[in-house]
């Protein structure tokens, strides 16, 4: 099935580590003195916004929930906690089903595959670094980028022989692919985009739940 592709790009949590829930969770930490009420409200929010920069979420907490006028020191505490939780966090989280053995098959065909986040660039490839992957990716991108900035760099750079493949589990993810006329695949298994099966089943997009699936090759 996707043989024709000559260059994958991955979005992370969801889709290479198993980690939606420790985003969720760490958010709520992040916020601890918070009101549990505005709080709990900002978790759907960043649900229903996966894969959007911790930087622009945390913001909107204090300046769109919150209402907080002067929030930067509070935006930086936040942030600090929120890293100090998620690296360790993400050191530890299991790989999604199957994503392992795919990506040292793409290693091993010479297809480039690159990670495409919205979680810290640096941090991401701090992670993949110490877990022992970043020699399976050609290149690790995340924010403060979007993802869409980060594709438009991949391309300006000719870095994406086509024709790509976005595996994502998020709408941001599809918007970014749609938005460089990438083909996208949604993975569903740990994801949070509540929408995501129905959206993917009107518009036609081929829906796996993890890697361990015998349409892949």
């Amino acid at each position: 099935m996707i043989e024709k592709y000559n260059s994958f790009v991955f979005d992370c949590d969801g889709v290479i580590l198993d980690s939606n829930r420790i985003k969720t969770e760490a958010f709520r930490k992040a916020l601890v003195d918070e009101p549990v009420a505005l709080v709990e409200r900002f978790v759907q929010y960043h649900k229903d916004n996966g894969g959007v920069s911790r930087y622009i979420k945390l913001q909107y907490y204090f300046k769109d929930i919150k209402k907080q006028e002067d929030y930067s020191q509070s935006l930086n505490e936040a942030l600090v906690r929120f890293a100090l939780i998620v690296r360790e966090e993400l050191i530890k989280a299991p790989t999604i089903k199957g994503v392992e053995m795919f990506l040292q098959q793409c290693l091993h065909k010479q297809i480039p595959c690159f990670v495409n986040s919205g979680g810290d660039e640096q941090e991401l490839i701090e992670v993949f670094a110490e877990r022992g992957m970043d020699h399976l990716f050609s290149m690790i991108l995340g924010s403060p980028d979007s993802k869409k900035e980060n594709l438009s760099k991949l391309f300006s750079e000719d870095r994406l022989p086509g024709p790509t493949l976005f595996w994502g589990d998020a709408y941001s993810d599809y918007l970014a692919a749609k938005a460089y006329n990438i083909d996208f695949i949604y993975v569903s298994g740990v994801s949070e985009w509540r929408e995501g099966i129905q959206f993917c089943s009107r518009n036609k997009i081929l829906v796996i739940e993890n890697f361990n699936n015998e349409l892949i090759w």
